[in-house]
């Protein structure tokens, strides 16, 4: 087998153990299920190795599949990039972005300017992963991530695409209907919310809230844990208790009495959002591109 052959070989594995099946994995990138099938199966026959548990209803990696993967994500990745920027070197920004980040700045910073972005650079095919976790993109193979100031690591060429916003606290009339309205923030301990937990520490992540130069942390001890802020926000709407979410987030809701504002002294502040990367002298014309674009 040449050496292109074991490229692509390596090409269909990781877009058939990302996309979760060889259909997927075919449809992605152009080809038939039969075909991405023979590719993996070429690819165990040469390493002599199952890289896939196969059924007719699901496809999943063998251990040894999933080390693979760690292995080679990052350097197919890396190949990818050194052909965009060589081609893009040549003409207009080309080839496949791929971003990791929250929900929140997705909806917020980047879903507003994905049309645009689009018309712009129509070569440039975005993949966007929205999770809550985080991400090391350099091991995972991202190109770029958003995220907010603090979760910054320090190796990291930061961008800042978003300036820092408000959040505030927010709940259903209908919760209301059988709560008492929350007066100080104190009472907030009475209530059930909507709350994260720190993927570093394990525990629950504190409101901290504002009013003027004073500043007080809650933690609600009635308290269900979604890592995704427009999963809280719906549960808060749907009357589940009380969210604490970036004023833009809840527009729609507050304006359509949704969800009503309740400690309207008291506010939070979301920090700056930074789109991110691990250097500038790699980068892809497609990615600088989309910096671009971000910081418009």
């Amino acid at each position: 087998m040449g050496q292109r052959d074991s490229l692509d070989g390596l090409a269909v594995f990781v877009a058939a153990a990302e996309a979760g099946s060889f259909s997927e994995a075919g449809r992605k990138l152009g080809i038939s299920a039969s075909a991405v099938s023979q590719a993996v199966k070429s690819l165990e026959e040469r390493l002599g190795a199952t890289l896939f548990r196969r059924s007719t209803r699901s496809l999943s990696l063998t251990d040894v599949g999933s080390d693979y993967l760690r292995a080679v994500a990052p350097a197919l990745s890396q190949l990818r990039r050194a052909s965009e920027e060589a081609s893009g070197r040549s003409g207009r920004p080309a080839g496949t972005l791929r971003l990791t980040m929250p929900r929140a700045p997705f909806e917020l910073v980047v879903a507003p300017k994905l049309t645009a972005f689009r018309q712009a650079y129509p070569a440039v095919e975005l993949e966007i992963a929205v999770e809550a976790r985080m991400v090391d993109i350099v091991k995972e193979g991202y190109d770029a991530g958003l995220r907010y100031g603090n979760h910054l690591d320090q190796d990291m060429v930061a961008v800042p695409v978003s300036p820092a916003s408000e959040t505030i606290l927010v709940v259903s009339p209908t919760y209301l209907e059988h709560h008492a309205m929350p007066k100080v923030p104190g009472d907030l301990l009475k209530h059930h919310a909507m709350v994260c937990r720190s993927q570093e520490t394990g525990v629950i992540i504190p409101w901290t809230l504002h009013r003027g130069s004073k500043a007080v942390k809650v933690t609600p001890s009635s308290a269900t844990i979604v890592h995704d802020l427009a999963s809280q926000i719906a549960l808060a709407v749907k009357g589940m208790g009380i969210a604490f979410a970036p004023v833009a987030l809840v527009s729609e809701p507050l304006d359509t009495a949704k969800l009503v504002r309740i400690l309207p002294v008291w506010s939070g502040r979301l920090d700056t959002t930074y789109l991110y990367f691990p250097s500038r002298r790699h980068q892809s014309a497609a990615l600088r591109a989309f910096v671009a674009f971000m910081r418009q």
